[in-house]
């Protein structure tokens, strides 16, 4: 604990990490300025009649929203839920099959996966349809646009951020000896060598604190602004809210029964684990390169080669299936951040794709810095 402790210090007081916090911080209160008062307003009004009438719209909701003062919002509110129905019941997932099927044309395999997958959806619809998620009124209108500003953009700007910080954490603390010349003889005994196992753990703790950081400093005041108070217990699959995947709207399916407020729970976990996973990437690199810049570049240059390698299977070589493949990938489980615990869509090989690709990461990544470590043992670092 104690040499954890001395690697926090360095890390720490570094001037440049304190620098980029405030430069997210500020760039994060920009992104919470963005969306008009208007919205915010129309979403607030609709959490307070939601809290106050009950989440679920039925026959009582519209009853009570009519002994309500009339206001522009609710006028809009009530001619928005009037006439709703069970949207999910007869939902059959074999037009999501056809529309990919069509999609993969001429890869039989990945045609093949997207079947199966959409076979196992259609349970989740019918248990959706069954306990009537759809009819929960969520936000009402705004429910798309708010969801997609909280998970699209505030919240996948706070865990690309946190990846940053924790290739810092990790290539800074991993590179410090050799940046200030005292590496050889630090590595001079075996004691020495594993303060590099220690090093590894400091950075993965200080990358989630500093991850925990900016989710409180920017959800924090996102939570002030826009009220949840009488939506946490909402369906997230309400009819209001929908994913989109090439151009193609379909409800919002999860392949678990998700309220508003266990999915925000969720979210931040999984950001967490995509957090850790690129903090491992940092730390092999900065032991099998040896130079912190260059280890840098080369995770970069892993990211990039990942998503640049995705595009040309599909668009030059056409094959889907090992593009589906790819999509396990850290940087591909970033990008499809605001799909996380639904189908996914073309992004999606298996259910709980986000869930499945982490664990996969975790493991392959937490494998490899072992290899790493232990290579850095031995290897003749003057």
């Amino acid at each position: 604990m104690r040499l954890a402790v001395w690697e926090w210090q360095k890390l720490f007081r570094l001037p440049a990490l304190w620098v980029f916090v405030g430069l997210c911080l500020v760039f994060n209160g920009l992104l919470l300025a963005g969306p008009s008062a208007q919205d915010r307003a129309f979403f607030n009004d609709t959490s307070a009649d939601a809290s106050l009438l009950g989440q679920r719209v039925d026959v009582e909701f519209l009853a009570g929203l009519d002994t309500l003062p009339d206001t522009e919002n609710r006028a809009l509110l009530r001619l928005s839920v009037t006439g709703l129905e069970n949207t999910l019941e007869g939902y059959d997932t074999g037009e999501l099959t056809d529309f990919y099927q069509n999609l993969m044309e001429g890869d039989p395999l990945a045609q093949s996966w997207m079947a199966w997958k959409y076979d196992l959806l259609q349970a989740r619809v019918d248990h959706l349809a069954q306990t009537g998620a759809a009819l929960d009124l969520y936000a009402g209108p705004i429910t798309y646009n708010s969801h997609q500003y909280l998970y699209d953009t505030l919240f996948q700007a706070v865990v690309a951020e946190s990846i940053l910080l924790g290739l810092l954490c990790a290539l800074y603390l991993v590179g410090y000896e050799g940046m200030s010349g005292t590496r050889s003889l630090t590595c001079a005994s075996r004691t020495g060598r594993r303060l590099w196992r220690s090093k590894t753990l400091a950075a993965l703790a200080a990358a989630l604190g500093l991850y925990a950081l900016l989710a409180l400093l920017t959800l924090g005041p996102y939570l002030l602004l826009w009220d949840y108070g009488g939506i946490w217990s909402a369906s997230v699959s309400s009819q209001f809210n929908y994913l989109v995947d090439m151009l193609y709207s379909r409800p919002f399916l999860t392949w678990a029964d998700f309220t508003v407020g266990s999915y925000f729970a969720a979210m931040v976990a999984a950001g967490g684990a995509l957090v850790a996973v690129f903090t491992l990437i940092g730390t092999v690199a900065g032991l099998l390169v040896g130079n912190t810049y260059g280890a840098a570049i080369a995770a970069a240059a892993l990211c990039a080669l990942i998503i640049g390698l995705s595009s040309l299977l599909v668009n030059s070589l056409g094959l889907w299936w090992a593009y589906l493949l790819t999509t396990f990938s850290p940087a591909y489980l970033w990008l499809a951040i605001n799909g996380w615990f639904t189908e996914l869509g073309q992004g999606g090989l298996v259910p709980w794709q986000e869930t499945v690709g982490l664990a996969l990461n975790l493991l392959v990544w937490g494998g490899f810095t072992l290899l790493a470590l232990r290579r850095f043992g031995r290897k003749d670092v003057a």
